[in-house]
């Protein structure tokens, strides 16, 4: 969760207002603060190669672009916006929801409003093909690839490696052609270490280890509960299989650096566990291979990580909340059901911030919820 002062939390739980700003931003500068707008929502999801995405209304119709440069065009103008809690005192504070590239603008050019959608900075690598054949060789490490590569396709992006094996683990050889996409190509070396690669609310790239909902030395970043002075307006709890498995297998091998065939495993093996391999649930692998997988210890860290992310879909909770801005996707937060059920803990997969408060509700999608021992 973003940082906020000790005023937010407990905001959450009595009155209060909602404060957003959005500004235009074009070729590195701010052309319009504080825009006027009818509504509006930004949608946060992890599974999507574009982690941040923005919906926006404006009711006057004379916005609409005509011009390459208007501040609501496509050629590369941008939005960012904050958003948070208008304290009862008068006072607003507001944490970033994200920045964001104008994809789209439709509407009735004589009534309005202008719909506008835009995409958060990855959409600006999907775009971008690589010039001429390009290596993995010259870089140490994952991190040391993204470091330089996401900057030189986005001019003043930032980058920050919050991974274990990101700046750890050498970082083999692999060339992609010209004019075959970045993206897929950086979310490949991402995946090699065992990590996530998005760009998060305040507009910097990171590295980051895939979130498990069962490591108990994290602790939750926000207390969902029922009840008087809790945030939560309802829960849906869906138990699934589809997607979801016991086994990971991961394989390498690497000929332009002389690397043999690697292999590892990571398996549930645990009986308590409903999931584990060999049981009931039966014996359902999901198979991964890279040719930047070339060590032993490298394949079993991937598989690791990836047996987390593979097995959490199949235990899934919709939470309607009070809104928080500051939450972010990966998130772990505590779920209290009251007399429902036990505590649970939940990593969040996904959720819509509304900018206004016609906005709609708050709705939080999270996986593979854990009994609460604390």
């Amino acid at each position: 969760m973003q940082s906020v002062s000790s005023k937010w939390p407990p905001a959450l739980t009595t009155d209060h207002g909602l404060s957003t700003k959005i500004n235009v931003l074009y070729n590195g500068s701010i052309v319009a603060e504080g825009i006027a707008f009818s509504d509006g929502s930004v949608s946060v999801d992890r599974g999507s190669d574009v982690r941040r995405s923005l919906s926006l209304s404006i009711a006057d119709p004379a916005q609409f672009p005509v011009n390459a440069t208007d501040k609501f065009a496509v050629y590369g103008q941008r939005l960012y916006v904050e958003t948070g809690i208008q304290y009862l005192d008068g006072s607003a504070e507001r944490v970033p929801a994200g920045t964001f590239v104008i994809t789209s603008v439709s509407g009735n050019i004589h009534t309005g409003p202008l719909s506008i959608t835009a995409s958060g900075l990855e959409i600006l690598l999907k775009r971008a093909l690589w010039d001429s054949a390009t290596s993995t060789k010259p870089y140490a490490n994952a991190a040391a690839f993204l470091a330089f590569h996401i900057p030189d396709t986005i001019p003043g992006a930032s980058f920050v490696n919050a991974s274990t094996n990101g700046a750890v683990t050498a970082l083999a050889t692999k060339t992609w052609d010209a004019n075959t996409d970045k993206w897929t190509a950086m979310r490949e070396v991402a995946d090699s270490v065992g990590c996530e690669l998005f760009c998060d609310a305040a507009g910097t790239f990171r590295l980051v280890d895939i979130p498990d909902p069962l490591n108990v030395a994290v602790t939750p970043v926000w207390d969902v509960s029922t009840g008087d002075y809790g945030v939560m307006v309802s829960a849906n709890m869906e138990l699934t299989s589809d997607g979801v498995y016991n086994r990971v297998v991961v394989t390498g091998e690497n000929s332009a650096d002389n690397k043999p065939a690697v292999r590892a495993t990571a398996t549930i093996t645990a009986t308590s566990d409903p999931l584990y391999y060999g049981g009931p649930y039966g014996k359902v692998s999901k198979a991964y291979s890279s040719s930047l997988v070339t060590s032993t210890g490298q394949a079993q860290a991937t598989a690791n990580a990836l047996l987390a992310k593979y097995r959490a879909p199949n235990r899934t909770v919709t939470l309607e909340t009070v809104p928080n801005a500051a939450l972010d996707a990966g998130d772990r937060i505590r779920v209290n059901y009251g007399a429902a059920a036990l505590p649970e803990i939940h990593v969040v997969h996904s959720f819509s911030i509304p900018l206004s408060v016609s906005g709609g509700g708050f709705t939080i999608n999270t996986v593979s919820g854990k009994a609460d021992s604390s």
